[in-house]
């Protein structure tokens, strides 16, 4: 169904291959642990901690969601790669941006280590924390929100797909399926928003967080820790 379609079903997948489960069962204060972690990393912009970090971040993935997300995200991850070194190449080749050649590998392979970083500490993330954590800062009103976007982005992404194999099999231009699947997203929602009216409309009274899981939880604290002794306490016993 091309390129588009295929884009797609990976997103889908990356994001809600198996719901509210594995990793972000993990405790909120390891996640923000993580987080912390994962902000330092990207911050110090090291090519040996990002791509320490991608790869454990990679070997977590497969033990949840699993393989399929693991390919998925290093597909995804594979592209915005691609993309992001060859329009650097292009651009040094045509004189918008002088680009040392020698540097495109280091673009490429530090932006699919980024992307597969991100990707991951979204995939931790649950959108009841996101709901209890805006309910607890009093912003109450708004606190249904994500929620209903978390349950709203599949659905538009489900119908974004299935218009484009419609489109696939009738001959059509990719870009001539682009608004019947945005009705069909905006009619979804407006589905949801009359079955919620009460609870868009009635300010959130307590914060509901997620069944947190100890398995998950010690296995990305003994993730993080064991990133920190690698990539950072060695080198200081070293230098």
């Amino acid at each position: 169904m091309g390129f588009i379609s295929w884009l797609v079903s990976i997103v889908y997948k990356i994001l809600f291959l198996k719901g509210d489960t594995g990793f972000r069962q993990a405790h909120w204060i390891v996640k923000m642990l993580h987080l912390s972690l994962t902000v330092f990393i990207l911050l110090e912009n090291n090519l040996r901690s990002l791509t320490g970090m991608a790869v454990l971040s990679l070997i977590l993935g497969l033990i949840s969601p699993g393989y399929e997300w693991t390919i998925s995200i290093l597909a995804l991850s594979s592209v915005i790669s691609l993309y992001m070194s060859l329009t650097a190449l292009i651009a040094s080749i045509i004189g918008f941006a002088p680009v040392d050649a020698s540097l495109i590998p280091l673009i490429a392979v530090k932006t699919l280590a980024l992307s597969v970083i991100v990707a991951f500490v979204f995939m931790i993330v649950s959108p009841l924390e996101i709901s209890s954590l805006l309910i607890k800062l009093g912003a109450r009103r708004v606190g249904n929100i994500p929620l209903l976007i978390w349950r709203l982005m599949p659905y538009g992404l489900k119908s974004f797909t299935e218009s484009l194999a419609i489109g696939y099999v009738k001959k059509e231009k990719t870009l001539n399926r682009i608004p019947p699947a945005v009705a069909s997203l905006l009619e979804i929602g407006g589905f949801i928003e009359e079955y919620c009216f009460y609870k868009l409309n009635t300010p959130a009274k307590y914060p509901v967080l997620p069944v947190y899981s100890f398995k998950y939880s010690i296995i990305l604290a003994v993730n993080d820790i064991i990133y920190f002794l690698l990539f950072y306490t060695f080198n200081i016993f070293i230098s």
